[in-house]
C-alpha cells in the first residue's frame, strides 16, 4: 500500500540502535552495547563501540576520582594555609597586648615562626607550578652531584645532630647534568623529607649519575603510606596532617627531575622509605673550561 513505511530488517535495526547509542554518549558516557548481531560486520562495528565506549567509561571514572582527590587536597591545603596565619595572628595580637617587653618579643617571635611557614608552603606551591608547566625548561650546566649533596648535608648538619643521627653517606658520584638551583632544591627536599618523616638516620648514596637516599620509618607510618601516591602534590601520608611538611616537597621533587630530563623513583618496603634521583651524565668539559660545576666555574 502506497505511504507505508518498510519495515526495517534485523541489520537496520541493529545499526539504528549503534546510532542512538553513540548519540547518548556524544553527551554523557554510556554503557556498552553488548550487541549481538547476526551480520558479521554489524557485530564487528559493534565491538569496536563497546572498546571505545569502556575506553571512555574509565577515562570518566578516572577524571572523577581525580576530581575528587583534588578536591580534599585543595581542603587540606586550605587547613595548612589558615594554620599558620590564624596562629601568626593570634601573636601578634598577644603583641600589641603585652605590658612586658620580653613577653612581646617572645610573641612577635612566635608570628615570625608561623609566617615562615607561610613563606615555605607558598614556596613550594610556586616551585611545584612553574616545574610542571611543559612550556618551562631549566637551563642544564654540568653539576658535580657528590658536591652538590656534601653541601646539602652541611647546610642540615645542626639537624642531624639534634637528633643524634649521623647519615650513614657514600658518595661516588661524576658530572651530571643539571639546574644548579633545581638540583640543590631536589636534594634538599630529599633530605627535609628524612628529617620530618625519618625514624632514625637516613643513607645518603650518590653512585654515578644516582642519588638515593633511604631511612627507616615508623612501622605504623609506613602503614598508612600509599606508595602509588608519594609523589603526588599534597599528600601526606598522616591523615591528622599535624607533622612538618607541607605535603609538596616530594612533588616538588619528581616535577623537577623531570624538567631536566630525570627521574625520582620513591618506595616503601617494610619499615623502609627510599628515594632515588636518577639525572643524565655530563661531559667534563665546556666551552673549553675544564670543569663548570653547577656554574661555580673552575676551583
Amino acid at each position: 500500500m502506497a505511504g507505508r513505511a518498510r519495515p526495517l530488517s534485523a541489520r537496520d535495526r541493529d545499526l539504528a540502535r549503534l546510532a542512538e547509542l553513540l548519540d547518548r554518549a556524544a553527551a554523557q558516557p554510556a554503557a556498552r552495547a553488548r550487541l549481538e548481531s547476526a551480520d558479521p560486520a554489524v557485530a564487528g562495528l559493534a565491538r569496536a563501540i563497546d572498546r571505545h565506549l569502556d575506553a571512555d567509561l574509565a577515562r570518566e571514572r578516572e577524571r572523577r576520582s581525580a576530581d575528587e582527590r583534588f578536591r580534599e587536597q585543595l581542603a587540606a591545603l586550605s587547613h595548612d594555609i589558615r594554620t599558620p596565619l590564624a596562629g601568626a595572628q593570634g601573636y601578634l595580637q598577644l603583641a600589641e597586648r603585652a605590658p612586658d617587653p620580653a613577653d612581646a618579643a617572645r610573641y612577635l617571635a612566635g608570628a615570625t615562626e608561623r609566617l615562615a611557614a607561610m613563606r615555605v608552603l607558598v614556596d613550594d606551591l610556586f616551585t611545584y607550578a612553574r616545574a610542571s608547566d611543559p612550556s618551562w625548561e631549566p637551563e642544564l650546566l654540568p653539576c658535580d652531584l657528590a658536591a652538590a649533596v656534601t653541601d646539602a648535608l652541611a647546610v642540615r648538619y645542626e639537624e642531624f645532630a639534634t637528633r643524634g643521627w649521623e647519615p650513614r653517606v657514600s658518595l661516588a658520584g661524576g658530572l651530571v647534568l643539571a639546574s644548579p638551583g633545581a638540583l640543590a632544591r631536589v636534594i634538599g627536599n630529599l633530605l627535609e623529607n628524612a628529617l620530618a618523616h625519618g625514624a632514625g638516620a637516613p643513607g645518603v648514596r650518590v653512585a654515578g649519575t644516582s642519588l638515593t637516599v633511604e631511612n627507616p620509618v615508623d612501622p605504623a607510618v609506613a602503614a598508612r603510606l600509599d606508595q602509588a601516591r608519594l609523589t603526588e602534590r599534597f599528600y601526606q601520608g598522616d591523615p591528622s596532617r599535624g607533622g612538618r611538611g607541607t605535603g609538596l616537597g616530594l612533588a616538588v621533587a619528581r616535577s623537577l627531575a623531570e624538567a631536566m630530563g630525570g627521574e625520582l623513583t620513591v618506595r616503601v618496603e617494610g619499615a623502609y622509605f627510599s628515594a632515588r634521583l636518577q639525572l643524565r651524565g655530563a661531559p667534563g668539559e665546556v666551552e673549553g673550561q675544564p670543569r663548570d660545576l653547577c656554574g661555580r666555574g673552575p676551583e
